[in-house]
C-alpha cells in the first residue's frame, strides 16, 4: 500500500505542477516509440503484453511554447505484433497533425512520423527486455510561411527538416520497475528554414529577435534515459517518473549574408522532465483503453533551436485492441 500512496502522489505532481519549460513528450522520436515510451512493458492480463495484441489509439497533445504559443498534436499510432512461440515483438507507426498558433500567426501540417521495430525477449523469470531500432522520419523541410511571404521560427515548424536513426532498450523488473535508454541521431538534414527576423517588409514584433535564430538548421544527436515505476492490475494502473534527455552538441546555423555555419550557444545540455500517466481498461476482454499522459520539467537547456521548447504538456489517449476475444480480462 506505501508503495501505491507515493506513486500515486509522484503521479499527481508530475501532472500538476506545470510551471517551467520543457522539451515535452508530444513530439515524435524515440521518447514516445518502442521500448522508451512511458511504460512500454505493461501487461493487459495475467499472462499477456498490451503489445501482444494488434492496436490502434488516437490522442491528442495539448501543449504550450515559446511565447506562449499555443500547440496541438493528434497523434494515430498503430502497433502490430510479430509474435512465435517464444519470443517475438511489434511495430510501432505515429502518424501526428500538427498546429501551432501565436502572434506570429498560425500553421498546421504533418509532423515527422515514426516508424520502429521492438524486439521482446520475455523468457526471463520477472524480468522484461526490450530493444528497439527505427527511424523518425522528417515530412517536410519546415520553412512554412504565415501567409504573407515571412518564413515562420522553428517552433511554428510541424517537423525538423531531417531524418533521424531511433535506437534503444528497456528492462522492466515484474510490474513496478522500468529502466529505459535511447539514442536519435539525424543522417539526413533537409531544413530549409528561413527564418532571421530582419527584413524590410517585417514588422516590428516579427523583427524583435524573441525567437532562435535555426537558418537551415543542423541538429546534432540526443541520448535520454528514462526510470518510471508502475502500479497497475487489469484494469487500471499509474507510472510516474523522470526522463532526462541530453543533447550532445550545439545545433548549427547557416548566416545568410557568410554561408557560414554557426554554433547555436546553448543548445547543448540537460532536460529533465518529470512524466505520469494513468489508465483506465474497459470492455470484457479489456479491448479499450483510455490514459492520460503529462510532463514538466525539472532541468532545462538554455536555447532550444528545433522548435521543442515547451512550458507544459498533457495528452489524453484512446486505444482499441484487436482480437481481445482471445483472452478474457479477469475482473
Amino acid at each position: 500500500m506505501r508503495y501505491l500512496s507515493a506513486i500515486c502522489l509522484f503521479g499527481l505532481f508530475s501532472i500538476a505542477t506545470f510551471s517551467a519549460n520543457a522539451q515535452g513528450e508530444n513530439n515524435p522520436g524515440y521518447m514516445s516509440t518502442g521500448a522508451m515510451r512511458t511504460a512500454s512493458g505493461l501487461l493487459i492480463n495475467d499472462e499477456e503484453f498490451e503489445t501482444q495484441r494488434p492496436q490502434i489509439s488516437v490522442g491528442h497533445a495539448f501543449a504550450k511554447g515559446e511565447r506562449h504559443l499555443r500547440l496541438n498534436t493528434t497523434h494515430t499510432q498503430i502497433r502490430v505484433p510479430l509474435f512465435g512461440e517464444y519470443s517475438g515483438g511489434y511495430f510501432d507507426f505515429n502518424i501526428p497533425i500538427f498546429s501551432a498558433s501565436g502572434e506570429l500567426g498560425n500553421s498546421w501540417g504533418l509532423d515527422d512520423v515514426t516508424a520502429t521495430y521492438t524486439h521482446m525477449f520475455t523468457g526471463l523469470e520477472d524480468w522484461l527486455i526490450q530493444g528497439t531500432l527505427g527511424l523518425n522520419i522528417g515530412m517536410s523541410t519546415a520553412n512554412q510561411t504565415d501567409g504573407k511571404a515571412r518564413p515562420l521560427p522553428m517552433a511554428y515548424q510541424p517537423g525538423r527538416g531531417s531524418t533521424d536513426v531511433i535506437a534503444g532498450g528497456s528492462i522492466t523488473w515484474k510490474r513496478y520497475i522500468t529502466l529505459a535508454a535511447g539514442y536519435q541521431q539525424p543522417i539526413f538534414r533537409y531544413n530549409e528554414n528561413d527564418f532571421f527576423a530582419a527584413n524590410k517588409i517585417n514588422d516590428t514584433l516579427y523583427s524583435a529577435l524573441n525567437y532562435t535564430i535555426a537558418r537551415k538548421l543542423y541538429r546534432q544527436g540526443d541520448v535520454m534515459l528514462r526510470l518510471e515505476g508502475h502500479y497497475y492490475n487489469n484494469r487500471w494502473g499509474i507510472t510516474a517518473g523522470g526522463v532526462a534527455n541530453y543533447h550532445l552538441a550545439n545545433d548549427l546555423y547557416e548566416d545568410r549574408n557568410t554561408n557560414l555555419w554557426h554554433e547555436i550557444d546553448g543548445t547543448q545540455g540537460l532536460t529533465v522532465n518529470i512524466t505520469g500517466n494513468v489508465f483506465m481498461r474497459f470492455g470484457r476482454y479489456g479491448e479499450y483503453k483510455i490514459d492520460l499522459t503529462g510532463a514538466t520539467p525539472v532541468v532545462r537547456t538554455d536555447t532550444y533551436s528545433a522548435g521543442l521548447y515547451r512550458q507544459w504538456m498533457l495528452m489524453p489517449r484512446f486505444t482499441f485492441y484487436f482480437n481481445s476475444k482471445q483472452s478474457l480480462l479477469m475482473f
